[in-house]
C-alpha cells in the first residue's frame, strides 16, 4: 500500500501486464475447443503466470513502479481468472457457486480500491493472500481443464477458504486506511 504517485502509462512491464489480459481471448477459445486443446489452454495460461512475475520485475528493475502498474498488473489477473473461470463453467463444469464467489470478491476489492484511490490518494498494492488464491485457483483451473477429478474437491476447498481470507486480509487493509 502507497501513496497514489504519477507515472507513464506505456512502459514495458505495463505492456507485459496487458498482455496478460489480452491473451484472456486465446485462452478462453482455446477452451471452447474442448479436450483436444488442453495442451494449448495450459501453454497460454503459463505464459499469463511467467508474465505476472516478468512485469513485476521489469517495473522494479527498471523504476517503472507506477500508479498505472499497481492498478494493471491486479486488474490484469483479475481479467484473467474472471473470464477463464467462467468458460470453465460453461465449458469444464466449474461449480457456478465458486465463480459468484470469485466475482463478488474481485468486485468488493475493486470499488474499495477505488475508493481508497478517490478519498484518500492511496492504491493498495496485491498481498500475500491475493497471490496465493490466485496461484490456488490457478492450480483448480488447470485440474478442471485436464479432468483431474481426484484434485478437484481439495482445491475447491481451498480456493474458497484463501478467497475469504484473502478477502478479509485486503478489508483490513482497506479499514485500516479509512480509520486514519
Amino acid at each position: 500500500m502507497g501513496t497514489v504517485e504519477r507515472g507513464r502509462f506505456w512502459t514495458l512491464s505495463n505492456g507485459v501486464s496487458l498482455l496478460r489480459a489480452v491473451l484472456t481471448v486465446p485462452a478462453v477459445w482455446f477452451i471452447s475447443l474442448g479436450p483436444n486443446y488442453a495442451w494449448e489452454v495450459f501453454g497460454v495460461v503459463v505464459v499469463m503466470i511467467v508474465s505476472d512475475w516478468i512485469d513485476g520485475w521489469l517495473a522494479r528493475r527498471w523504476g517503472e513502479i507506477s500508479q498505472w502498474g499497481k492498478i494493471l498488473d491486479p486488474l490484469a489477473d483479475k481479467v484473467a481468472v474472471g473470464a477463464i473461470t467462467i468458460a470453465m463453467v460453461v465449458f469444464k463444469g466449474l461449480p457456478v457457486w465458486l465463480v459468484a464467489v470469485v466475482l463478488m470478491r474481485d468486485v468488493v476489492i475493486f470499488f474499495a480500491g477505488m475508493y481508497l484511490v478517490r478519498r484518500h490518494d492511496v492504491l493498495l498494492a496485491s498481498n500475500f493472500w491475493g497471490k496465493a488464491t490466485t496461484l490456488v485457483m490457478s492450480g483448480l483451473l488447470l485440474a478442471y481443464l485436464w479432468d483431474a477429478d481426484v484434485l478437484k474437491p481439495a482445491l475447491i476447498g481451498l480456493s474458497a477458504a484463501l478467497l475469504a481470507v484473502s478477502l478479509i486480509s485486503y478489508g483490513r487493509q482497506f479499514f485500516d486506511i479509512i480509520k486514519k
